[in-house]
């Protein structure tokens, strides 16, 4: 069994969801049987849309911090549940022997593989996230077109995330499935649920949305790794 580190805290309910859905999809009988996992829950490192944006300070260092103590404690692999994170993997490869799995890597093969005859993809997601390009540039890659979306519609799910990461998920149950209708009638064929905190709305939704969860397939991918 290798064991996996993950840089948890951003933020905390989202690190505990892929903890739970790491658990849930090993094929376990007993104890011994599930993944071996460390978790550096630093909440403290810093929001990383507000330095993409030019109003923060910068969150690498943090992340690599972590990285390093991952790696210190045993670590045979790496990886964050946080979308907007992935924005400084590369840098995080290169001062980390460890290998990194990727959310967003994770993310779009899904969808190539359960929806192949997709185009149109819609993504609910950090400014950060959005700004930086980390799934347009994937999903280009992949032949996938993002739906492009206004000001209005980036600062509403800001607003859905950022209630989630209060602590309030029910009051933003309303929101969040007035930006998937709109992302529906947008034409989406496919929606990333591309910031950690948006999978624990999902049960939530008021309509039938081919949903994709990258925390689930993160989660998918450790389990693989762990026990291959």
């Amino acid at each position: 069994m290798k064991i996996i580190g993950i840089i948890g805290g951003m933020g905390p309910s989202a690190t505990v969801d892929l903890f739970q859905k790491v658990i849930e999809l090993t094929p376990a009988e007993r104890d011994q049987d599930h993944c071996h996992l460390l978790i550096d829950n630093y909440p403290q490192i810093p929001d990383r849309t507000a330095f993409l944006l030019g109003t923060g300070d910068d969150p690498f260092p943090f992340l690599l911090e972590s990285a390093r103590r991952l790696e210190k404690a045993g670590a045979e692999a790496l990886c964050m549940p946080c979308n907007t994170a992935h924005y400084f993997i590369e840098d995080l490869r290169m001062k980390v022997r460890l290998p990194f799995i990727s959310i967003i890597d994770s993310t779009v093969e899904r969808i190539k593989t359960v929806f192949p005859m997709a185009r149109k993809i819609g993504l609910l997601a950090t400014r950060g996230t959005t700004e930086s390009g980390i799934y347009h540039r994937a999903l280009t890659a992949a032949g996938l077109e993002t739906l492009q979306t206004d000001e209005s519609f980036k600062q509403d799910v800001m607003d859905v995330i950022y209630t989630v990461k209060a602590g309030r998920p029910e009051e933003a149950v309303g929101l969040f499935n007035d930006c998937v209708r709109r992302l529906q009638a947008a034409g989406a064929d496919v929606l990333i649920a591309g910031c950690t905190e948006i999978p624990l709305l999902l049960p939530h939704l008021d309509r039938s949305v081919n949903f994709v969860d990258p925390t689930l397939t993160l989660a998918e991918k450790i389990v693989a790794f762990a026990r291959g």
